[in-house]
């Protein structure tokens, strides 16, 4: 994220002493009647097959040769066609009636209805005891911050859709062309702190972060190589606010050989996340190590727009980085499915004497350094392969054309951060954002390359908690819709709360005390949640990996703030619509492509939302004998509302 930065906001958070949150708790299914969700048209009769007539014009807009390709092969093949047609027949139709069974078994375990357990906290707050039940609401408080004249809105950056009356959204069945990968976070720098923290206390954190029963069950991570501080020459970390960023680096120096008991507070995050279901894991790099640079500072060069990598150590830091993969390869188990190796190096902004690791490359020397990586990884058998550019998506696309086409194909996927500076010359930021990302999308499309979101957080936007939250669960919907990203991974999921980072809550999805790393003796541990924090569990709840997003068919823009997913396997569809503004609208659904999958279950529906007194709670919860061919729900303002259809799939 940019150095330069640092905004403060006024949050209103929660502050978990005395047990869990109900959003924390096991789901419960029970029937509800809400003036939330109303029934429109009736039941979908549609049953047990798709229509042709209805999947055709998506593959027609995704495959236009797809037609001239069929008449060829007709052609070719029409002296064996009549003989083929039975045998091949019988073969799809055992295949489907194997893959009917198996979805249907995995049905019952389909979101949300699954177990959810629980969590105790046992930390020194309450004397060693377990304590479960709800959350102490007079623990709710204000912090109250310096005003930020520079800070706009959330709700005035992006504006929610809006019309006179309900706006008719119809969720089409065809899908937007990529799979969904997940929800994630950096561990950069968070977990060089909680590594330290006892087991109790780190289970508790690892939990609510990476389980997917008893908290958000994030599933991607991204692993901060260091590039280990000579803290001679870089500034001097002397607050635990500060601290943890010095990542140490498994080489310390130059003539030294390789110390692989470094950094493992780090590693030991990541194998506990590892166990709690994270299931794809990138490396990333930020600077060199203090050897290797010019200004022997790992912060950045002597001025903005100078690297610091030195020019004879291109060939040295691409071994270093894939000496690491392998390492974690063959000693750990850790397979990085990519090894990002710069951190916003295009941007320019990374200068000596800073408080976070970073280095400038223009787009010659980024190309130099990404291929001699690719080329170290290979000479030494690793599946690992390189990803760019990790950086602004304005600075990917303005720079894209700089790079060659090898550098390109030789890229595994596009990593963006998703950091956009509030528009100074347009009225209509919408329109702005709108450009901005289908660029990126048309460019990925272009390079045949997935897009991610690899780093987003909360830059430029003012108001308070649940603006910020909010915030963040648009700009999700408008990655997936209009970028056509493949997975969101959040930047820092803990900041570690003192009166010297009073911007912690802000940033984190919660905060926590942090203390010397030196101390062994780690502060009780007391857990401030950010509205964030449940904003990104209704997400990822019910968005998990191998999710498809759907096209929303509507006006008004609503692509900005409503977003669908559909899980072929799980056999649910999920929509979320996210409203920034003080007052509720409504919006009306169709849903007349989709039917039950089990015509022998019911379609079971529930709907979830966070707003300023809901906390990923669940609000209404019904069963249909047929699949609702349309409803119409209640946007409440200031909310993100999930409604969740079960026993589904598409005709």
């Amino acid at each position: 994220m940019d150095p330069h930065h640092r905004s403060a906001a006024s949050p209103s958070e929660r502050r978990l002493r005395l047990g869990v949150s109900s959003a924390l708790k096991p789901f419960a299914l029970r029937p509800s009647a809400s003036p939330h969700f109303r029934l429109t048209s009736g039941a979908n009769h549609l049953r047990d097959r798709r229509s042709l007539r209805q999947l055709t014009p998506g593959l027609l807009r995704s495959y236009p040769f797809l037609p001239h390709l069929i008449l060829l092969l007709l052609l070719s093949h029409a002296p064996y066609y009549s003989a083929a047609a039975a045998t091949s027949a019988a073969t799809a139709a055992a295949a489907a009636a194997a893959t009917a069974a198996a979805a249907t078994a995995a049905a019952t375990a389909v979101y949300p209805s699954r177990d959810a357990g629980r969590v105790t906290f046992t930390s020194a707050n309450h004397g060693g005891e377990n304590v479960s039940g709800g959350v102490d609401t007079a623990a709710r408080r204000v912090l109250t911050e310096p005003t930020v004249a520079s800070l706009t809105p959330a709700n005035e950056i992006l504006q929610v859709c809006r019309s006179a009356g309900p706006a008719a959204i119809t969720i089409s069945p065809d899908l937007n062309g990529q799979t969904w990968r997940g929800w994630g976070t950096s561990l950069a720098w968070f977990a060089n702190y909680i590594g330290k923290l006892p087991p109790e206390q780190l289970n508790q954190i690892l939990d609510l972060l990476f389980d997917p029963s008893s908290g958000i069950g994030l599933n991607l991570a991204r692993y901060l190589i260091g590039g280990s501080y000579n803290l001679t020459n870089s500034p001097r970390f002397d607050t635990a606010d500060w601290e943890s960023r010095a990542i140490p680096g498994y080489r310390p120096s130059k003539t030294g050989p390789y110390d692989w008991t470094r950094d493992w507070r780090q590693r030991k995050v990541l194998e506990g996340a590892i166990a709690r279901g994270v299931d794809e894991v990138d490396a990333i790099v930020y600077s060199p190590p203090w050897w290797m640079t010019i200004t022997g500072d790992t912060s950045g060069g002597n001025a903005e727009g100078e690297t610091n990598l030195r020019p004879d150590s291109y060939g040295a830091y691409a071994d270093y980085m894939a000496d690491v993969v392998g390492q974690f390869r063959s000693h750990w188990n850790v397979t990085f499915a990519t090894m990002n190796p710069a951190n916003e190096a295009l941007e320019g902004w990374w200068v000596k004497g800073g408080r976070q690791e970073g280095c400038n490359f223009n787009a010659a020397q980024l190309e130099r350094l990404t291929l001699a990586v690719a080329a170290a990884l290979r000479r030494r058998n690793l599946r690992t392969q390189v990803a760019g550019f990790d950086s602004f998506v304005g600075a990917t696309l303005g720079k894209q054309h700089r790079f060659t086409a090898r550098l390109k194909s030789s890229l595994k996927r596009i990593n963006v951060h998703q950091y956009v500076p509030p528009p100074s010359n347009t009225t209509d930021p919408r329109e702005y954002i709108e450009n901005l990302y289908v660029g990126m999308a048309r460019m990925a499309i272009g390079l045949g390359k997935d897009v991610w979101v690899s780093e987003v957080g909360p830059m430029w936007v003012g108001g308070g908690d649940i603006d910020v939250a909010l915030f963040m669960a648009r700009s999700a919907i408008q990655a997936i819709n209009i970028m056509g990203a493949s997975a969101w991974i959040y930047w820092q999921a803990i900041n570690g709360a003192s009166a010297t980072n009073r911007n912690a809550i802000k940033w984190g999805l919660f905060t926590i005390p942090f203390n010397r790393l030196s101390n062994e003796t780690a502060p009780p541990l007391d857990i401030v949640f950010s509205k964030k924090f449940f904003v990104l569990k209704q997400l990822a709840q019910g968005s998990p990996r191998g999710s498809h997003p759907l096209q929303i068919d509507a006006g008004n823009g609503c692509h900005h703030c409503v977003a669908a997913f559909y899980h072929p396997t799980r056999q649910f569809v999920s929509i979320f619509i996210v409203n920034q503004q003080d007052t509720s609208y409504d919006l009306d659904f169709s849903l007349v492509s989709f039917g039950r999958f089990d015509l022998e279950s019911p379609c079971h529906m529930e709907m979830w939302r966070t707003s300023p007194t809901e906390d990923a709670s669940l609000i209404a919860s019904q069963s249909y004998a047929d699949m609702p061919g349309s409803f119409s729900a209640t946007a409440l303002g200031l909310s993100i509302t999930s409604i969740v259809f079960s026993n589904v799939t598409w005709m």
